[in-house]
């Protein structure tokens, strides 16, 4: 009888996918579960899972645009994989293609290219092939008057060559940013590759120049979904999804002969204008029903940095009835303000296709592309050789003019003529800016400003005292940077600052090592409130020695080590009050015998599938999809160098960003952690929560937006966070709202302390909008609606507002 209940409860796994007719995966399609009245739904990848007892049950699978399926499932003693195939809709489908078909024949030749893009979709199992990449920018720049280019070439007197002092060629000069690749891209079926980078070329201003890799211009316009990674906050639905008639109208604007191949031209036009959709043409081969070409515009809220940006990519015919795509080319604009625009163009030439190539064990991995050691040594006459299309008019003036004056600027006099006017000293460095030093770019010296020297703290009020900076970095990538400051104390007449220095000793491994010693006001908890951060209470004195290292132990994998030994000294006879005293209403400061402490700190965090690329003096880590691991272990020694405290730390935390289609993206953060050894735990090393600030929106992947209380603990928690910008998923299906450009968001967070028992919950939700700083500055300002609730406090509900500035870099906000 045990047994034969045992075997009743038993819990077993239900998994598979759902696909279409294409075995293309449907994402977010929804199961139900008969006989438990809830169910799931499939991932990005189409993959759906659950546990249930044992017994018998009804799924339905169903997705919009898909006929509804219905199966049953009996459980007994193994777990079961059900894959399903859904349908396209004929009912909702077919009532849109019929009218259609009365207006127009793009529909049914859009149909036709549906039916035969599984054809398409993967045609190869490994490619290899030459790419050419130019990415270029201009500025335009609206004046009413016309100013004189000034150019000086700082030779003691020597005049450039007559025809490079033309004012066109200058202002030319001046205003376009030019680069040119060359590399060999490598691609495994479905959706491994790997860029081997021969040639680099660069000219002019190139900071805002769109350079993607492959995986970030990788359009498959035959899959339900295009991602466009770094461009818009949500992929496009393909006007060859199978469900395209439910987002997109189609004309056939005309026909045309290719050799003997006839091509329609079809107008793409969305029912309504979202995130998800593009507008534009695409061109579609007769009887071969696939892509001859598309020429679409994203639309315009959902682009990330870019004011507007059109995608054009050509197919070739390879051999037979294989077509890829050999030209791409990507024009967008950025606007500075009314006078000033940024105008740029990205084009990529594919050509000498090797189809099926048969690629070394293990070729394919983390690393997606490699530079190699000669591509920045290619001259003019390499360039000219292999470019498939000419630069255009500008792009040669101004590739011209650099070339004509490079002997000349690359050489020893030239450069130390550049540092000369660099390091000439002014008052608006003296008084505003601070001094700066700097030899061939490879070392730089920084002084702090007279106004910047005078500083306010909020245990002693005003100190006085310079700031010094240097960096040095070589051609093999290792660097080494000092830093030091001295500052002292009108109230009490005392002088802290600090001296350090980082050695990155190997680029190839992030490895660096540093040291750092110095006496200074310590906050108690740095991630407070920013009204606690603003308590003299929140402060102690403390002189410090700290050594720390970091270095990648394989790839993903990092190990932080870091000791420090501080003297920790109350402030309790210190004359720290200050007018924030009784403008806040100061408590007194902590109050506790001055003692030594040495801690420890080790971190070892691990990224699975971490990808990165490798430079000739660096490795650049691009990212994953999977979640990144982190285990700490933070120790207070006892009797080692005079060390009065004892204590253990450990916790486990994970974290993650996904990408969930056309319905928006989501980022967690989960953490769990306790001390194991609390015999000599002192009050400022507890574990602490921050907080929340009035009406200000924290980082709610690491903060809790209700909190009342900054809390301090010493026992077992767990705390998880979670938020999801749904990027116009919600927002795009109300008219009216659409056009204000506002995002929802929404998420929560939770807070379990063992001792004493408290537990903590929160949700939110809100609205977010973004706002233009410059031409590639965002603001991103929220509103938000929160509701939190816990065992020692009735549900409260409060409102928020956030400030997010985009990472230009990453092409990324904070949260």
């Amino acid at each position: 009888m045990l047994t034969s209940a045992k075997a009743s409860f038993a819990q077993l796994n239900v998994s598979g996918y759902v696909l279409d007719e294409n075995n293309a995966p449907i994402a977010y399609a929804n199961i139900f579960i008969r006989e438990l009245g809830t169910g799931t739904s499939t991932d990005i990848n189409g993959r759906y899972f659950t546990t249930l007892q044992t017994g018998e049950y009804t799924f339905t699978f169903s997705s919009v645009g898909y006929e509804t399926q219905t199966v049953s499932i009996i459980l007994k003693d193994v777990d079961v994989v059900k894959n399903i195939w859904l349908k396209p809709s004929t009912e909702q489908l077919n009532e849109i293609v019929v009218k259609a078909r009365r207006r127009d024949p793009a529909y049914e030749i859009i149909q036709n290219a549906i039916d035969n893009k599984a054809k398409y979709l993967f045609q190869v199992n490994t490619l290899r092939n030459n790419v050419y990449l130019k990415a270029a920018e201009i500025s335009e720049q609206k004046s009413k008057e016309k100013r004189e280019p000034i150019i000086s070439f700082g030779l003691g007197g020597e005049e450039p060559p007559d025809d490079l002092t033309s004012e066109e060629d200058t202002a030319v000069t001046n205003q376009v940013g030019l680069i040119e690749i060359e590399l060999q891209l490598n691609f495994q079926s479905p959706d491994r590759y790997k860029e081997e980078r021969t040639a680099f070329n660069k000219y002019g201003n190139t900071v805002g120049l769109f350079i993607p890799r492959f995986d970030e211009i990788d359009f498959n316009f035959y899959k339900n979904l295009v991602y466009l990674k770094g461009i818009t906050e949500t992929p496009i639905i393909s006007p060859l999804s199978n469900t395209s008639i439910l987002t997109y109208k189609f004309k056939l604007e005309n026909s045309y002969k290719e050799g003997e191949q006839t091509v329609y031209r079809i107008r793409v036009t969305p029912r309504k204008k979202g995130n998800s959709s593009c507008s534009g043409y695409i061109y579609i081969n007769d009887g071969l029903w696939n892509i001859n070409k598309v020429e679409v515009e994203l639309y315009k809220g959902s682009l990330r940095l870019y004011d507007a940006f059109s995608i054009s990519q050509t197919y070739c015919q390879v051999r037979d009835s294989l077509w890829f795509p050999c030209r791409q080319e990507f024009i967008y604009e950025t606007k500075q303000n009314r006078l000033k625009t940024f105008k740029g163009s990205t084009l990529i030439r594919h050509s000498d296709y090797d189809i099926d190539y048969i690629y070394p064990e293990k070729f394919f991995g983390n690393e997606i592309a490699f530079t190699a050691q000669d591509a920045y040594d290619k001259d003019s006459g390499y360039w000219s050789q292999i470019r498939p299309e000419p630069l255009t008019i500008d792009e040669q003036k101004m590739v011209r003019h650099t070339d004509s004056i490079r002997a000349i600027t690359q050489s020893p006099e030239y450069l130390d003529s550049i540092d000369a006017l660099f390091n000439k000293v002014t008052a608006l460095e003296i008084f505003y800016e601070g001094v700066a030093f700097r030899k061939s770019e490879k070392r730089y010296m920084y002084f702090s400003s007279i106004p910047s020297m005078i500083g306010f703290q909020v245990a002693g009020g005003w100190r006085f005292g310079p700031y010094f900076y240097y960096y040095k970095r070589n051609k093999s990538g290792k660097s080494i940077s000092f830093q030091s400051n001295l500052n002292y104390g009108f109230k009490n007449n005392d002088l802290q600052g600090g001296t350090g220095f980082r050695v990155r000793y190997n680029p190839f491994k992030f490895a660096d090592f540093w040291v750092y010693t110095g006496r200074d006001f310590h906050s108690i908890n740095y991630f407070d409130a920013y009204l606690n951060q603003l308590s003299f209470s929140n402060y102690i004195l403390a002189d410090m020695l700290q050594v720390g290292h970091r270095i990648e132990l394989v790839n993903g994998l990092f190990l932080y080590t870091e000791a420090e030994l501080i003297a920790r000294q109350s402030l309790a006879n210190f004359n720290g009050r200050t007018f924030l005293n009784d403008l806040i209403g100061e408590r007194e400061p902590l109050e506790f015998e001055d003692y030594e402490a040495l801690i420890t700190d080790i971190r070892l965090s691990y990224t699975p599938g971490m990808r990165y690329m490798t430079e000739p003096d660096r490795k650049i880590l691009v990212g994953t999809r999977y979640p990144t691991f982190t285990i700490r272990h933070k120790k207070g020694w006892e009797n080692l160098l005079g060390s009065d405290i004892n204590f253990d730390y450990l916790s486990f935390s994970i974290s993650q960003k996904m990408q969930l289609g056309i319905f928006g993206a989501s980022n967690y953060v989960a953490n769990v952690g306790t001390f194991v050894n609390t015999k000599g735990l002192e009050f400022i090393d507890y574990k602490r929560f921050r907080q929340s600030d009035p009406y200000l929106y924290s980082n709610p992947l690491y903060s809790f937006q209700l909190l009342d209380t900054s809390l301090s603990i010493s026992s077992l928690f767990f705390e998880a966070h979670y938020i999801h910008h749904f990027n116009g998923a919600i927002i795009n299906n109300v008219p009216l709202l659409k056009k204000t450009r506002i995002m929802a968001v929404a998420g929560g967070g939770a807070l379990w302390v063992s001792d004493p028992q408290y537990r903590y919950a929160e949700v939110f939700a809100g609205v977010e909008r973004t706002f233009k700083l410059g031409a590639r500055r965002r603001l991103k300002v929220g509103l938000y609606g929160v509701i939190g609730e816990s065992n020692q406090i009735r549900t409260t509900p409060g409102y928020k507002i956030s400030l997010d500035i985009i990472d230009t870099w990453k092409r990324n906000w904070s949260f």
